[in-house]
């Protein structure tokens, strides 16, 4: 028969099966490219094989395979090819690619001799195969994970086992069914044992996985099967192959070894988690506890000091006090919280019962929260409601402890500038001499998740989310929260929207204490509330009218000064104005200033909040405010401010010896102090004011950099840097500061003052080149020693290449620290080596023996 066909039909139809066919004649080497994807530009022309395959090698073959390129396509290659007896060949090859990195080809390359018996010509072709390649890879590791994989056709109830583990010796149905349901029920009866027969049955029928599959992506049944003598488990997967055609796929796993596995480690595990945990939160604890002790115990020591400073100034003392109580009760909320727990969970938890006052309750836990709202910028709202009994029998630490859990809450997990709102309400109670309370905490922060609502009780949980991972907690907090509610007899309640706000609800029930709530009546003199908070006015009102005073309120400084101003027209003059600090368009100070122009010293002004007052105190008495009353407002303390003012203010100045730092003076020099604690670093500020230093301050170490670097030369004598802070630590920043590049940071002396006291942080400062180390809490002596030292001109100058060399002064760097005790051993009346010393060590050990718990803080006591 004679073709009809031209050698132009059989390139074409070549050219649709493959990505590259090319001719090359083996006497020139010259290469015609008939079809070539990756080179689209040169099909139809011709060109040196040599050359042709450098280019490949260069711009398209993966840098793996290109000795095996030149050794299959060089031209001696392909001419051994023509010579031998086989005239053809196949080999794989990989070809960049940018979408996956590289591509497998398939290439063959078959000799053909001319018709006109002039010579050779290889016809060479290459096609993609990553489809095929990839079906290879999947179907080899499918045979090692799967006992089988098999196609099954609803619709006919016919089946084919697609590929098998044959080597496994596992037991396999027949390769090809045309009646699935009979096949799957004769296999599953002489194989499944009889407790899973006929649910293995029921579960593998086409009916049910059809309506399982309908509102799935796949259905999993486990199961077991006698095997090989043993009794194995697997696990059978369905899924569509192909939907719209009621086409499945099944895959059998064989788990037995899984399963032994779980079932041997099952035992071990509970105690190998807990020993995991154990270790860990020892870990953490310590480190935590080092610093997070020291830190609290630093602001004893130093509003003590201060407080000797200002035996004269009451406020200041009264403000001081309330620092040193705040920071205790933190102390003790930090030592307190980890034993809780266990506590709680071996039953061996005992509540006290004392008689407390709501208003002093209530006044030392936000006094414990003022440094964090200040921090964050947040509102804070504090309304009382129907509190007529505000004595009540309670364990305070405890009540306390959960108040505090869900206030600090809501100011860590609300962003800057957020609004919190505290509520507390006496409830009607029908149990005579007990009432109940309730306390609401409200805040617009981020919310919690519904899943994470779930579970937010539960011990050491923590919302997994990225905005909040910076925040510490040890997740034992609202645990411990809702074991001491409920031991008291109450319950908690939460609503809380994600991206919007949390609102948890605490009603506990509470004895009413013996103290009589009954008030003195006052005269009834007139009295104007200023509050931009409506509800403050009107419970502050009523209290005011419950001790029989006259009471009018208006909620802006503008309507105060009105209101102020028609009572003097009418000579009905205000005995006292009690005035928010925190308002709108004129806060209370303003407002103060304003009024004491218009009635002069005769009018009481009291300045109420929910904030600390320290920093604008003197700002306050400046404006003519005579006294300072805290937020919540119960009965007792308002009738106490009252009936003060209706006595006469008069103060009865203490008397006692001033502080040793306040003696000293370095006037002129100038100390930068690198501090994030507010708190610390008031106290620091305070006491390097009382020896004449003129401080400046950088709340971390990127700040303390940019400072240093814009200063004149010359212009710090001191840094005191704390380790421990956000956006750069103490130790990168005194790096970078030593490498400024500029003469005085080389002499400059840095200073450590940090609450990581540990050998190996003290370490840590000298190599990041600070000169010397003071530990927190501080040994005010120590500090004084340290200003002499380094403000003194003719020693300031660093020794050793700036280094803190050790001596006798310094031998305190080196000596195991009390920790928690320093607190006894920096007072003057303890000598670290002296007798009393060694009693006190005597005392606490001898405390351990009665309270075997008590161990568990000895390594972070002595360390």
């Amino acid at each position: 028969m004679e073709t009809a066909l031209i050698p132009a039909d059989f390139i074409a139809c070549l050219c649709t099966d493959t990505d590259a066919v090319w001719e090359i004649d083996l006497d020139t080497l010259e290469t015609i490219i008939w079809h070539d994807t990756t080179t689209p530009e040169l099909v139809n022309t011709s060109i040196d094989l040599n050359k042709l395959l450098l280019m490949y090698l260069d711009r398209f073959i993966h840098h793996a395979d290109r000795e095996k390129c030149l050794t299959e396509m060089s031209p001696e290659s392909l001419r051994a090819l023509a010579s031998g007896d086989k005239k053809s060949k196949r080999f794989d090859i990989r070809l960049l690619s940018r979408e996956t990195g590289f591509e497998w080809h398939e290439s063959s390359c078959q000799v053909f001799e001319r018709s006109n018996g002039s010579g050779q010509t290889v016809l060479f072709k290459s096609r993609c195969i990553n489809a095929h390649k990839r079906c290879t890879i999947v179907e080899t590791a499918v045979k090692t994970e799967y006992d089988y994989v098999v196609y099954i056709e609803a619709d006919t109830n016919s089946y084919i086992l697609y590929t098998a583990n044959y080597e496994s010796g596992t037991l396999l149905p027949p390769v090809v069914g045309m009646d699935y349901t009979e096949e799957m029920i004769r296999f599953n009866t002489a194989h499944c044992p009889p407790g899973d027969r006929e649910k293995l049955i029921a579960e593998m029928r086409l009916d049910n996985l059809l309506e399982k599959l309908s509102t799935a992506n796949e259905h999993v049944i486990y199961t077991q099967m006698y095997e090989n003598d043993r009794l194995a488990y697997k696990k059978i997967r369905f899924s569509f192959y192909d939907r719209s055609h009621n086409i499945l796929l099944a895959t059998r796993t064989d788990i037995t070894e899984i399963i032994n596995e779980r079932q041997q480690k099952k035992l071990l595990q509970d105690a190998l988690n807990a020993a995991n945990v154990a270790n860990r939160a020892k870990s953490e604890f310590l480190s935590r506890m080092s610093h997070d002790i020291r830190t609290p115990m630093n602001a004893i020591i130093g509003m003590t000091a201060i407080a000797g400073a200002h035996l004269a100034n009451q406020e200041r003392m009264s403000d001081c006090l309330q620092k040193i109580t705040t920071s205790s009760r933190l102390l003790l909320s930090l030592i307190n919280e980890v034993l809780d727990m266990a506590k709680i969970e071996s039953g061996r938890i005992i509540l006290s019962e004392e008689e407390v006052n709501l208003g002093d309750l209530v006044t030392s836990l936000l006094s414990m929260i003022q440094p964090d709202l200040k921090k964050k910028g947040h509102r804070f709202d504090v309304h009382l409601f129907n509190i007529d009994e505000e004595w009540v029998i309670c364990d305070s630490q405890r009540i306390q402890q959960v108040l505090l859990n869900f206030l600090s809450n809501a100011i860590k997990y609300t962003p800057d500038n957020g609004h919190i709102v505290f509520e507390i309400t006496q409830l009607p109670s029908s149990e005579n001499g007990f009432g109940k309370y309730r306390f609401i905490f409200r805040d617009n922060g981020i919310g919690m998740t519904p899943g994470f609502l779930e579970k937010v009780f539960e011990p050491f949980e923590r919302a997994d989310e990225v905005s909040i991972q910076s925040i510490q907690g040890t997740g034992l907090g609202m645990a411990i929260a809702k074991n001491i509610a409920e031991i008291m007899g109450g319950h908690i309640g939460v609503e809380s929207e994600h991206g919007k706000g949390t609102t948890f609800t605490l009603t506990i029930p509470m004895q009413y204490g013996h103290r009589q709530n009954s008030v003195e009546t006052l005269p009834c003199l007139p009295v104007l509330v200023v509050d931009d908070d409506e509800i403050v006015c009107e419970n502050t009102c009523k209290r005011l009218d419950e001790i029989g005073m006259k009471s009018d309120w208006v909620t802006s400084g503008f309507d105060a000064i009105q209101k102020i101003l028609a009572a003097q027209q009418l000579t009905d003059n205000y005995f006292a104005a009690i005035i928010d600090y925190q308002m709108p368009d004129m806060n209370g100070i303003e407002t103060a200033r304003a009024i004491r122009k218009i009635v002069g010293p005769d009018m009481t002004i009291i300045l109420l909040s929910a904030y600390d007052w320290s920093e604008y105190e003197k700002e306050a008495h400046e404006a003519g405010i005579d006294d300072f009353i805290q937020k919540p407002l119960l009965k007792s303390r308002l009738a106490y401010t009252m009936k003060k003012f209706l006595n006469g203010n008069r103060q009865q100045v203490p008397t006692g010896a001033g502080s040793a730092i306040a003696a000293a003076s370095h006037t002129g020099k100038r100390v930068l102090i690198v501090e994030d604690n507010q708190l610390n670093m008031e106290i620091a500020t305070e006491l390097l004011t009382m020896a004449g230093v003129v401080t400046d301050t950088a709340e971390n170490g990127k700040v303390a950099v940019e400072k240093m670097a814009a200063a004149p030369i010359g212009y710090y004598d001191l840094i005191f840097m704390d380790m421990q802070m956000p956006v750069m630590d103490g130790c990168e920043a005194s790096r970078q500061i030593r490498n400024l590049g500029r003469p005085d940071v080389k002499t400059l002396p840095i200073v450590a003052m940090t609450a990581n006291a540990f050998a190996e942080d003290i370490e840590k400062t000298r190599f990041a080149g600070m000169n010397e180390h003071v530990a927190k809490p501080i040994d005010y002596e120590r500090l004084e020693s340290v200003l002499d030292r380094w403000l003194t001109k003719e020693k300031n100058k660093p020794e050793n290449g700036n280094r803190l060399n050790p001596s006798k002064e310094n031998a305190a760097l080196a000596r195991p620290r009390m920790g928690f005790l320093m607190v006894f051993f920096d007072t003057p009346w303890v000598s670290p080596s002296g007798p009393r010393s060694f009693i006190l060590i005597q005392m606490v050990y001898r405390f351990q023996a009665f309270f075997p718990a008590f161990s568990l803080f000895l390594p972070i006591l002595f360390h």
